[in-house]
């Protein structure tokens, strides 16, 4: 049997990250779970972020922001990033003990100790209740070397080690075990039901 919530803002699991924004001088970092690929043609991200938030202020001024993805043992400077207001922490990156360097393509900067970093222009912006979906087009992809595969192309997961957040106890997580090959295992299926 199925116990009814309401609506609730649960999906599991969401990333965990740090977005970048920067203009006029000024940058700011906060933690984001409300994030998720938004399309491949053009790659895309969206983000909901609420709209009293400093970071989406400084997005609007500059069109652009960095998606920078931490590995599990950044949880707590993660988590600082998200306690923390930009508007009281002038410098949140360098209180969370992270380092700002440049991107390649914009002018929002990526943080170096994370091995995934997206670097973001806005390509569209909607208010939804008291959130503004951010919609942000990926202009560059930065890894470390040390998380690809052997051939050098394709970043790992369990190398990167992302930080996933569980909204109902509020905790992070790291991401388990592998159980099966996408785009592989439910092709028992396609000759009718397989149990």
């Amino acid at each position: 049997m199925k116990k009814r919530l309401g609506p609730r803002e649960l999906l599991y699991p969401m990333p965990a990250v740090f977005v970048v924004s920067a203009a006029d001088g000024e940058v700011d970092v906060m933690a984001v779970a409300w994030i998720a690929i938004a399309g491949a043609k053009p790659p895309s991200v969206m983000m909901s972020v609420r709209s009293t938030r400093k970071t989406l202020e400084l997005i609007e001024r500059s069109g652009e922001f960095t998606v920078n993805t931490p590995s599990a043992s950044m949880a707590a400077q993660l988590d600082f990033t998200g306690i923390v207001s930009g508007r009281t922490v002038t410098d949140k990156i360098g209180e969370a003990g992270l380092t700002a360097i440049p991107a390649s393509v914009v002018g929002v900067p990526i943080i170096a100790e994370c091995p995934h970093n997206l670097e973001c222009r806005v390509a569209r912006m909607l208010e939804h209740g008291d959130h503004t979906i951010v919609i942000g087009e990926i202009v560059e992809t930065h890894v470390d070397e040390s998380v690809l595969d052997e051939t050098g192309g394709k970043p790992l997961a369990d190398r990167i080690d992302p930080l996933v957040y569980i909204p109902t106890v509020r905790e992070y997580r790291r991401l388990g075990e592998k159980v099966a090959d996408a785009y592989s295992v439910g092709r028992r299926y396609l000759d009718g039901p397989a149990f």
